[in-house]
């Protein structure tokens, strides 16, 4: 009988933004949107999965200060056809921003395709306002222009992972923004 197989190796990840700073940091990000929003009624619009964790924290924030923003999960999805990717954005009805301030959150804007397949939907519908934040910005891999006002950190280098950034489905989990290495 043989050996069974070593388990894989986890990567060593290298921790890019500590935990305490990625808490900081969402405090501050709330305080700035405080600011703008004050009192008004705010439409937080979070990108499934990835941005399920910096949304929820971010809200948690908000509620504190007394800005009781309503939250909408939406899923957006990579197809491929005809060679190109597209971006699907499902189940969401663009009637739902009618003259509302709506936030668009997502954990990464790396090539920015998702997050701008998401603005687009949002457009459609005619909101009074909308704004997009993200966890983190990797301008250097930007393909589309996006307007992104709130930005927590930026990063150019690597994989991110973390505090909802997954790789194959891990790390999602960690309190703190790591890069897996060998992914520059």
């Amino acid at each position: 009988m043989s050996d069974p197989l070593p388990p894989a190796q986890e990567p060593n990840l290298e921790c890019v933004f500590a935990a305490d700073q990625v808490r900081a940091r969402i405090r501050a990000l709330a305080d700035e949107l405080l600011r703008v929003y004050q009192s008004r009624d705010l439409l937080v619009v979070a990108i499934a999965e990835g941005a399920r964790r910096f949304a929820d924290a971010l809200v948690e924030e908000l509620e504190v200060r007394w800005l009781l923003p309503q939250v909408l999960y939406v899923r957006a999805r990579r197809t491929k056809g005809t060679g190109l990717e597209e971006v699907q954005v499902e189940h969401v009805d663009p009637t739902e921003f009618q003259d509302r301030d709506v936030l668009i959150l997502d954990d990464i804007a790396d090539e920015g395709r998702t997050l701008d397949a998401v603005l687009q939907l949002v457009q459609e519908g005619e909101p009074r306002s909308v704004e997009c934040g993200v966890l983190v910005s990797k301008h250097l891999r930007r393909r589309v222009k996006l307007p992104i006002r709130f930005v927590c950190f930026e990063l150019e280098r690597g994989w991110a992972v973390g505090f909802g950034m997954d790789l194959d489905g891990k790390y999602r989990d960690l309190d703190h923004i790591a890069i897996v290495p060998g992914t520059d």
